[in-house]
């Protein structure tokens, strides 16, 4: 059986990721997300099935008993081409202060780190139990935990200076002020040629470029930042469905349902119903 990758929405800087406290933990089905980056520590163990990620650009297909590690800042996505459960950690780096400066300055030096190969047992029994217990998890337990997480994962992947991966250095800079273009704009009527112009891109080049590096269409990230506002202001304003349509840049309300059900999988009425109790 195999899962119709489809985007799921949200902020492509999740500056919320990295105002939290402590770390973050919780199972996830299926898991597809939009391009996004936070400065953050997003650490995703496969616990059934496959998951594909594109984390700087770089196509990584993440197997059971496999971690992918996301490092500061950088630009990620998920699709799920096959079933898959996976347990997400985001870990705020102002929570592990130690360790805050290196992965500031470094990355991590493989984005998928083989648990079961490098004999990793306890951590392949660990992740999953921990969304279960953590809400019950003192500060001090989920900093303990973080720690341990992140200096097994220092020792056993290592760390390498962003110069060493300038390859991607300079597209992820790119990318990143791209992306947060559109997001401050995604209101507007925006064409693929005159944001490529705005860059200095060729439109066939900017199209394959965010294409490879992202793993979605320009056209497709809009939609879907489109729709997670649109799903917002459904339940939180008594505006008409074709003035939220018109609001967040839907030309018109076919469109607009269209793009809705693609990323929600039901229509904007059943997703209100969904959604009230």
């Amino acid at each position: 059986m195999r899962v119709k990758p489809r985007l799921a929405v949200g902020d492509i800087y999740e500056v919320s990721r990295d105002d939290m406290p402590t770390a973050d933990c919780s199972t996830r089905e299926n898991d597809n997300f939009i391009p996004h980056f936070h400065q953050s520590i997003e650490l995703v163990y496969v616990k059934k099935g496959m998951l594909t990620a594109i984390v700087d650009g770089a196509k990584q297909h993440v197997h059971e008993k496999q971690l992918l590690i996301c490092s500061s800042y950088a630009v990620h996505t998920y699709m799920s081409e096959e079933p898959n459960e996976t347990v997400v950690m985001i870990v705020p780096l102002s929570s592990v202060p130690s360790l805050q400066k290196v992965l500031q300055k470094k990355v991590f030096r493989h984005a998928v780190w083989d648990l079961k190969a490098d004999g990793m047992e306890e951590l392949i029994a660990l992740f999953p139990l921990l969304p279960a217990h953590w809400p019950s998890y003192s500060p001090e337990v989920r900093k303990g935990v973080s720690y341990t997480v992140l200096g097994l994962a220092i020792d056993h992947v290592g760390l390498c200076e962003n110069a060493e991966s300038k390859r991607h250095g300079t597209m992820r800079d790119v990318l990143r002020d791209v992306l947060t273009y559109l997001q401050e704009n995604y209101r507007q009527p925006l064409k693929l040629e005159d944001v490529a112009r705005h860059f200095g891109y060729s439109k066939s080049r900017f199209s394959r470029l965010f294409h490879d590096y992202l793993g979605c269409s320009m056209n497709e990230y809009l939609m879907a930042q489109r729709c997670r506002h649109a799903a917002e202001m459904l339940l939180d304003s008594e505006l008409t469905m074709l003035d939220i349509a018109l609001n967040v840049g839907f030309e018109c309300l076919r469109t607009f349902y269209r793009a809705f059900h693609a990323c929600y999988q039901c229509t904007p009425s059943q997703y209100v119903k969904n959604h009230t109790n």
